[in-house]
């Protein structure tokens, strides 16, 4: 069956038996899945959709389906996402609301059509931050065995020693990471790539947050340190939150919001472990061998720059 004929079963399912898919294409997205735009016509109805899938060789039902739930449960407490509708038959893919808007961040940071935009996007975001991490994580997405922060140094490990390579500076980061715990929390539902890049913005601010196939149980300090790490700057590299405000700014918002009071040591530390995260995440990318994969395992000596200079 190809996928126009599964888009179109699967319409027909959830508009009636009448729906049809019109206008399938491909659409320029990230390295991790695969993007297709198209339109269900149901009767009169239009509906713009997209479906984001694993590409093949890498399929995760289990992802998705901790995903598609994440979404529903934000979606149901109005934080800025795109309406989920369905989880594709086989699992590997999830179609939503289609969305107007612009996510390429050196168009955000510098074309002066957003620069309203850019003016908003910090608290919008800590607002959003705040939203997400005010709901508990859904039943599919697994619970930490420990509290985040040593689940997450944990994880970490295992992962970088599944790749049996030497990054000395990515192991001084772990070291550091186990010296300097910070107070346990109660995990909530943490969006996981919360970043310029991961934003659907138009010239009025923020539309939706993308991407939310790292979704997990944790602490939602690491949403925020996330957005500041220098690989997401883009070159405003003096701004840090999202490479538009001050750390400080974010985390007034965030509380302001209604999250909780992050200190800037809890946001230290959650940054030197999104650098660590970053670095292993290239490292494991690199082992897939395709051009656009090892593009981004050259990135690894960024983080492990950064990290020498945050735990220094």
């Amino acid at each position: 069956m190809t996928l126009d004929e599964a888009l179109s079963a699967q319409a027909r399912a959830h508009f009636g038996a009448g729906a049809r898919v019109e206008a399938l294409v491909p659409l320029a997205g990230g390295a991790s899945r695969e993007l297709y735009g198209f339109d269900v016509v149901a009767g009169a109805e239009r509906h713009a959709m997209v479906l984001r899938r694993d590409p093949p060789g890498l399929e995760e039902p289990e992802g998705r389906r901790g995903e598609l739930a994440a979404l529903r449960a934000a979606h149901a407490h109005a934080v800025p996402v795109a309406t989920p509708h369905w989880l594709s038959d086989d699992g590997t893919g999830i179609v939503m609301q289609r969305l107007e808007g612009e996510a390429i961040p050196r168009r955000l940071l510098r074309d002066e059509r957003y620069a309203t935009a850019r003016g908003r996007l910090v608290d919008e975001v800590a607002r959003a931050a705040a939203a997400v991490h005010a709901l508990a994580p859904p039943a599919e997405l697994p619970a930490p065995a420990d509290a985040p922060a040593p689940a997450a140094i944990a994880a970490l490990e295992a992962q970088l020693d599944e790749t049996g390579e030497p990054h000395p500076a990515l192991e001084l980061g772990l070291r550091w990471l186990r010296a300097h715990l910070p107070a346990a929390r109660e995990p909530v539902l943490v969006h996981g790539d919360l970043r310029l890049g991961n934003l659907m913005v138009d010239e009025g601010g923020l539309v939706a947050l993308l991407d939310w196939e790292l979704c997990h149980a944790g602490d939602g300090a690491e949403d925020l340190a996330w957005a500041c790490l220098r690989s997401w700057r883009f070159g405003n590299d003096e701004r840090p939150a999202l490479g538009l405000g001050t750390r400080e700014q974010l985390l007034d918002a965030y509380a302001q919001a209604g999250g909780r009071r992050v200190t800037p040591g809890e946001l230290r530390f959650w940054e030197v472990l999104g650098n660590v995260r970053w670095g292993v995440i290239c490292v494991v990318q690199a082992r897939r061998r395709t051009l656009e994969h090892l593009a981004i395992g050259r990135r690894a000596c960024e983080p492990e720059w950064d990290l020498l200079g945050l735990v220094a």
